[in-house]
C-alpha cells in the first residue's frame, strides 16, 4: 500500500513537469505565428481546431467513452480553460512571451487558495510560505520595481492576471471532473469548446485559416499537439495522482523553461530580476512539494 501510494505519487510529479515543459513551449509557438500573420484569435481557432481532429483520433483509435461530457461542471470546466487560453495569447502578443507566461504560471497560488475554500484543503504554513515566495517571484518577473528595464503594457499584465485566474479554476474543477470522466472525453469536451467559441465570438476571423502557408500549418499542429491536447492530458494525469494543489504548485517549473526558451529562440532580454524571481517562483515549488517525513493521510492513502 505505501509503496503504491510513493509510486503513483512520483509518477504525479514528473507528469506534472513534462506537461509544464509542454505549456513553455505556447508562448514561443504563438510569437512565430503571430510573425507570419496570424492573430491572436487566429491562433485560439487553430489551436483548438487542430486539438479536437487530434483528439477525436485518439478517441476511435483507442475505442474510448463517447466523445463528449454528459456532465454540466465540465462544460463550466470548459468555459474557464478557453477563455484562460485566449487571454494568455492575447497578452502575450502585448507582452514578451517569458513575462506573459510567468504572470500566468502564478496561478498555483491561487489554486492553494480555493483549494482551502473550496475543496476545504487545510491552510498549511507550507503553503504559505510557498504563496510569499511565488508572489514576490512574480513582482520582480514582471518590472513593476523597475518599469524602465522592460516595456510593459498595463492592459497585457491585466489580462494575463485574469488567464491566470481562469486556469487555478479549471484547475480545481478538475479534480472533480476527473475522478467520473474520461481523461480523452474530458479534453475533447473542452477543445471542442474552444473550437466552437472561436466560431461564435471571432466569425470574421476564422475564413483567413482555410488559406494558411505551410509554415503556419507546420506551427499549428505544434501547438495543437504539444501545447494543447499533450499537456491537457497530462495535467488530468497528474491531478488524478497528486490532487490539483500540487499539481498547480509543480506546474511552476514551467517557468524557467519558458524564460529560457524565449532567451534561446526569440531573443528576448533575461535581466537579473527576471532571474532571481524565477528562483523565487521555483523555491515556491521545493518548499510545497518536497515531502515530509510524517505518513500519508487517509485521504491520501484512499487517492491511490
Amino acid at each position: 500500500m505505501q509503496s503504491n501510494f510513493m509510486q503513483s505519487q512520483a509518477s504525479g510529479y514528473l507528469i506534472a513537469i513534462v506537461q509544464a515543459i509542454c505549456y513553455a513551449g505556447m508562448g514561443v509557438i504563438s510569437k512565430y505565428l503571430y510573425n507570419t500573420g496570424l492573430n491572436p484569435e487566429q491562433v485560439t481557432g487553430i489551436r483548438y481546431f487542430g486539438a479536437v481532429i487530434i483528439v477525436a483520433i485518439m478517441l476511435l483509435a483507442t475505442k474510448q467513452r463517447p466523445f463528449l461530457s454528459k456532465r454540466p461542471v465540465v462544460y463550466v470546466q470548459a468555459l474557464f480553460f478557453v477563455s484562460s487560453a485566449y487571454l494568455y495569447l492575447v497578452s502575450v502578443d502585448m507582452l514578451t512571451a517569458g513575462l506573459a507566461t510567468v504572470i500566468f504560471y502564478s496561478f498555483p497560488a491561487v489554486v492553494t487558495i480555493l483549494s482551502v475554500f473550496v475543496l476545504h484543503e487545510p491552510l498549511t504554513l507550507r503553503a504559505v510560505i510557498a504563496l510569499v515566495l511565488a508572489m514576490a517571484g512574480i513582482v520582480l518577473i514582471s518590472g513593476v520595481i523597475s518599469p524602465d528595464t522592460i516595456q510593459l503594457s498595463p492592459l497585457g499584465i491585466l489580462l494575463a492576471i485574469v488567464s491566470c485566474v481562469a486556469f487555478a479554476i479549471y484547475t480545481v474543477i478538475g479534480q472533480k471532473t476527473v475522478k467520473s470522466d474520461g481523461q480523452l472525453t474530458l479534453t475533447f469536451t473542452m477543445c471542442a469548446m474552444g473550437a466552437v467559441s472561436t466560431l461564435v465570438i471571432f466569425p470574421a476571423e476564422m475564413p483567413a485559416l482555410l488559406s494558411m502557408t505551410p509554415e503556419q500549418w507546420a506551427w499549428s499542429a505544434a501547438i495543437s499537439f504539444f501545447c494543447t491536447v499533450l499537456p491537457v492530458l497530462l495535467l488530468l494525469a497528474a491531478i488524478k495522482r497528486i490532487g490539483a494543489t500540487k499539481s498547480a504548485l509543480i506546474s511552476t517549473s514551467e517557468t524557467p523553461f519558458s524564460l529560457l526558451f524565449a532567451f534561446l529562440l526569440l531573443g528576448e532580454t533575461l535581466t537579473w530580476m527576471q532571474a532571481v524571481g524565477t528562483v523565487l517562483v521555483v523555491a515556491s515549488i521545493v518548499v510545497t512539494t518536497v515531502p515530509s517525513r510524517k505518513k500519508p493521510s487517509e485521504n491520501e492513502k484512499l487517492s491511490e
